[in-house]
């Protein structure tokens, strides 16, 4: 009997596994993990593909904030889910997420602006989320006090970028503005006190590009946004209640935490 016993588990298990050859490798690991496992996982791919989208916004926005060498490696990086590439900073290598975002919101004149401010999102969206490891058995194999740095820092991102100027008193980078907004605040710079014909002859409202009434973009903010609730949705599968921060605990902040 013991014999036949044997035979019998070994039929079992080679026919577990033959059932499985057809599934993809990618998926074989999630056999063994849990429904939250693969929710998060499921949350990390689309946070980085917002992280994609926006370089691909803010570069349009922004065409010489970014080195056009390099784009292709960057949005490589982030689609193949890899964390090899580091910028160099002063002739030296940076390698925290925090130093890549003081570094993109430093006042001075910081060439390739946009690829500090990406490649830091994303360094710590894959160190919150701790992508090397593949995959995670359970949900709460993550670090909670990770995902919630990543869910706090995004609220600081999205105030930051919309207001933050350097030494010259221009924006770091351009989101929300209109063109016209930006050109009639250099003019009122250099003590111009606009008149409604000042406004008409502004280049993008005189060429009909834009609308003095028409609305500003708000999309930038959207996108950051939208990665901030599937952020927010990971910290609910782990069972904590997101936190939002004030606006006067935002501005009191100079560094990323």
């Amino acid at each position: 009997m013991p014999y036949i016993k044997n035979i019998v588990l070994f039929l079992l298990i080679l026919s577990f596994f033959t059932g499985c050859i057809s599934i993809k490798k990618e998926n074989l690991g999630e056999v063994f993990q849990s429904t939250g496992a693969i929710e998060i996982k499921k949350d990390y791919k689309k946070v980085t593909k917002l992280v994609i989208k926006l370089k691909n916004k803010l570069d349009k926005r922004n065409p010489r904030a970014y080195d056009k060498d390099m784009a292709s490696k960057i949005y490589s990086e982030i689609d193949s889910l890899e964390n090899n590439l580091e910028l160099k900073f002063k002739n030296s290598s940076v390698n925290s997420y925090k130093s890549y975002l003081q570094i993109a919101f430093s006042k001075d004149d910081i060439k390739n602006r946009n690829d500090y401010l990406i490649l830091g999102l994303y360094k710590q969206i894959y160190e919150a989320y701790d992508i090397s490891s593949s995959y995670k058995i359970t949900a709460f194999s993550y670090d909670k006090e990770k995902l919630q740095r990543l869910y706090h820092n995004l609220q600081i991102l999205s105030w930051k970028i919309k207001v933050e100027k350097d030494l010259n008193d221009n924006y770091l980078f351009l989101t929300w503005q209109n063109n016209w907004q930006i050109e009639l605040e250099r003019k009122v710079k250099n003590g111009l006190k606009p008149t409604w014909n000042d406004f008409q002859n502004l280049a993008y409202i005189k060429s009909g590009e834009e609308n003095i009434f028409g609305y500003s973009n708000f999309s930038f903010e959207h996108t950051i946004l939208h990665m901030k609730n599937r952020v927010e949705m990971t910290l609910e599968r782990l069972g904590i209640e997101p936190t939002e921060m004030s606006i006067n605990a935002i501005k009191s902040l100079f560094i990323f935490l």
